[in-house]
């Protein structure tokens, strides 16, 4: 697994979290059955992610459109 994250470092100014999620995504059959690789980022708390209540900051959707930008542009 290639975990190089210079670029979220130089767009955030700290390390990345890399970890796994305690929810499940499309990952799971995009990786699992098809072996495409997965990338996972997202805004909010995992805590509230997928619930009836979910609430996402606007300050973190603001960065993650960043990272998304970014990385569209990397790729």
């Amino acid at each position: 697994m290639n975990t190089n994250t210079n670029q979220f470092e130089e767009l955030f100014n700290k390390q990345p979290k890399i970890d796994k999620w305690t929810f499940s995504t499309n990952g799971v059959t995009i990786n699992g059955l098809y072996g495409i690789p997965v990338v996972g980022f997202g805004p909010g708390n995992e805590v509230l992610a997928h619930a009836p209540d979910e609430k996402v900051p606007i300050s973190d959707l603001v960065a993650a459109s960043a990272f998304y930008a970014m990385f569209a542009y990397l790729i």
